[in-house]
């Protein structure tokens, strides 16, 4: 992240705000035409309050973080759920409560080398690649924990890989004790390195693979009150 970046960040920081309340996912029953629900997943460990979100199967090891920060904790998870029978139970949005106050601006979360010398405007968005229909969300310290758990591993075995390996089982683990909201085989996971107190919560992503924006809900004095993945803007209806 470059001094021109962050001045050209500025610049267009208003237009890549949410217009959507996307706390309203958390604290309303519906929302339009459509009925959600949620989903407490446990918690996520954030060491050094440099968090990043990534496909876990595919950026996991080297996805760096966003720019802006929390303040380290271990904070509450929580997916808001779109129940249907017709497209299957949909992860809408996951939420990191930070705080209990309410957030009244939510930024755009940014790595700090997005393109913005293209025209912007309100509703553009930049976002990390769904390529396995998977999303996370991680501290920094995490990643280091698990780039060398999983480098372990490989010196093992050099033919595993993170899917067949790793996280499928704990899908269906998690699927095994919680199958409410999940589909057979699994769709969310919380899984805690071996050998730390780091975890990792794995959630589907939506309709599946796709780019996916994530955001830091703001309160009124400034402060961080919660992160946000969004999967699904319910506003475009999704029983359409």
């Amino acid at each position: 992240m470059t001094d021109e970046w962050m001045k050209r960040y500025r610049d267009e920081k208003d237009k890549l705000t949410s217009r959507i309340d996307l706390d309203a996912y958390f604290t309303e029953r519906k929302i339009g035409n459509t009925d959600v629900d949620t989903m407490d997943i446990g918690t996520v460990s954030f060491p050094t309050g440099r968090i990043l979100a990534c496909d876990p199967l595919i950026e996991l090891e080297d996805r760096p973080p966003y720019f802006q920060a929390v303040p380290p904790g271990t904070y509450p998870v929580t997916i808001c759920v779109i129940p249907s029978e017709k497209y299957g139970d949909r992860y809408a949005c996951v939420k990191v409560t930070v705080s209990d106050a309410r957030p009244v601006r939510y930024d755009m979360a940014m790595v700090g080398d997005e393109n913005l010398d293209e025209d912007l405007e309100e509703g553009d968005y930049f976002g990390f690649i769904v390529d396995t229909g998977m999303g996370c969300i991680a501290d920094v310290g995490t990643q280091k924990a698990f780039r060398e758990y999983w480098a372990k591993r490989l010196e093992e075995d050099e033919d595993i890989d993170a899917y067949n390996d790793l996280f499928c089982d704990l899908l269906e683990e998690s699927y095994n004790e919680n199958p409410r909201y999940q589909r057979d085989g699994g769709d969310w996971a919380n899984w805690t390195v071996p050998g730390t107190d780091l975890s990792i919560p794995i959630f589907s992503s939506g309709w599946g693979d796709g780019v996916y924006p994530c955001y830091f809900g703001y309160d009124s004095d400034g402060n961080v009150s919660g992160v946000y993945i969004l999967f699904i803007e319910i506003e475009d209806d999704p029983e359409e």
